[in-house]
């Protein structure tokens, strides 16, 4: 998993395609402006666990219009059990060495060493189970359009 809790600067560079297609109707700009200087903190442990994360509430999710729409009507909910902090966040983190989740997307990842030039990649989507079928649905087909054909979102 390394470098995966670090280098926030990398989406706009390395996604902005992506962005440009999967991102909702209009919010492209509003999420590469995130990506590229929006507020946030970055942790990094000397024991190898890390965090990079968006202080940016209510920002578009990369799933799309379904789930911010879901998400909206929960947002009361949420908020109570865990803060208007908590529920703003948007990140990446890496537990050393191998497990990874990644909020955008409500996805969790263990990576595993094949040898020294490659690695194999376990990915979930969590999805919460009174969520209606449409975003879970959703939650999935983002998950798994953070792996391309070349083997890189």
């Amino acid at each position: 998993a390394e470098q995966f809790a670090s280098d926030m600067y990398h989406i706009a560079i390395s996604h902005a395609s992506a962005l440009s297609l999967l991102a909702p109707e209009g919010a492209e700009a509003e999420l590469l402006a995130m990506a590229t200087g929006g507020p946030g903190r970055q942790f990094s442990s000397p024991l190898g666990h890390g965090t990079g994360f968006w202080t940016t509430p209510d920002t578009p999710d990369f799933a799309g219009p379904v789930v911010d729409a879901w998400l909206a009507t929960q947002k009361e909910s949420i908020v109570a059990r865990v803060g208007e902090a908590r529920y703003a966040f948007q990140g990446h983190n890496t537990i050393f060495p191998t497990f990874s989740f990644l909020t955008p997307y409500n996805t969790m990842r263990v990576w595993h060493p094949r040898g020294p030039n490659e690695i194999e990649v376990w990915a979930w989507a969590l999805v919460p189970a009174a969520a209606p079928p449409e975003v879970k649905r959703a939650l999935q087909v983002a998950t798994s359009r953070n792996f391309s054909p070349a083997g890189n979102f």
